[in-house]
């Protein structure tokens, strides 16, 4: 059995899969298995998928009937799957080809590591902007991309440090941090399909006294296409997107926020939310959906917080020994840059 997996969800992927799936076929680190979930793509992500799998084995796809979303996709590769360590891949994502091999090094420095996230940049020119070097969580419950936009230049030189979370594009997972984090079965929760699911992960592995290691040695090419705060690509995506953007964090919210937290976050929350739901009944009225959301699954959030609450009330519990997949590393000397809760 590979030691590793890697979780690629497909959505008519076609323009980029292809460059996405050689670079992570050619890491240095071979002992994986490279499965593709697809969304059920209409383009020929699938034709371009299988054409590779022809020349390596280690490459399955998998195709759903129906577009599961981000969430849907990994759950179904997480719920098949037992590899000591998981990669989550976007198709949009050209990986170094030793980032696997630092990735996983850098996981067993610590037991309580479960996430190693990479040093992502945004093109391939000589001082390249960064798109992502971890999140770091903002007092108002939203999360930001760290360092996002900056010259390599203008931060270098770059240390491991740890950070309050990892971009969901190319986070290496450790599989008891994954079962640890479940609820009600899941890792990831559904009912974000595809957007800040990855910041509910950061914030749920907090709670759970888990860390997540940025390590600057793991480097890979990510174009961003969105971020929810540009106004002017927000209007021309579709209207379902806008609308798990205001539901998923009002879903964050309410699951994730604990009684400490909760007079000094919610102060700073409810103010932005407030002028967010104002947006909506101006110029986004299809987002007001996520409303009519929350007041018909209130019973189900409220259950989904109470068994997050009573898992981050008991104490993080050291994991097995590690395995025998994952190479020896000495104990290594962290910064720290994470708010503590």
């Amino acid at each position: 059995m590979p030691s590793v997996l890697l979780s690629l969800v497909s959505w008519n992927s076609a323009d980029s899969i292809e460059a996405c799936l050689r670079s992570a076929l050619a890491q240095s680190w071979s002992d994986f298995e490279l499965w593709v979930v697809d969304n059920n793509s209409h383009d020929d992500t699938c034709a371009r998928v299988e054409a590779l799998a022809a020349t390596d084995s280690r490459l399955r796809l998998h195709r759903l009937p129906q577009n599961t979303g981000f969430c849907g996709g990994h759950n179904y590769a997480l719920d098949r799957t037992t590899t000591d360590l998981v990669l989550l891949v976007n198709p949009d994502i050209e990986m170094a080809p030793d980032y696997l091999a630092q990735a996983i090094a850098a996981i067993h420095r610590n037991p309580r590591i479960g996430t190693v996230c990479g040093l992502l940049l945004q093109n391939q020119d000589e001082d390249p902007r960064i798109d992502s070097a971890g999140m770091v969580a903002l007092p108002d419950g939203r999360y930001g991309l760290r360092l996002h936009g900056q010259r390599l230049s203008e931060v270098a030189p770059l240390a491991a440090t740890y950070v309050d979370g990892a971009d969901g594009a190319l986070p290496l997972f450790r599989r008891r941090f994954i079962d640890d984090l479940r609820v009600q079965g899941e890792f990831f929760d559904s009912r974000f399909f595809a957007h800040k699911e990855d910041w509910d992960i950061a914030w749920r592995g907090r709670l759970f006294g888990w860390h997540t290691l940025f390590e600057p040695a793991c480097r890979a090419l990510h174009p961003r296409q969105f971020l929810p705060s540009n106004l002017r690509l927000r209007r021309r995506l579709n209207s379902a997107i806008k609308v798990d953007a205001v539901k998923n964090q009002w879903l964050l919210l309410l699951k994730n926020t604990t009684r400490e937290q909760a007079p000094g976050l919610l102060a700073r929350a409810i103010p932005r939310q407030l002028g967010i739901l104002a947006y909506s009944l101006v110029a986004e009225r299809d987002s007001l959906r996520a409303v009519r959301y929350l007041w018909q699954h209130w019973r189900q959030v409220l259950t989904t917080r109470r068994l997050v609450q009573q898992r981050a009330s008991q104490p993080w519990q050291p994991p097995d020994e590690p395995s025998a997949h994952l190479p020896a590393q000495p104990a290594t000397a962290l910064q720290v840059e994470s708010s503590v809760r």
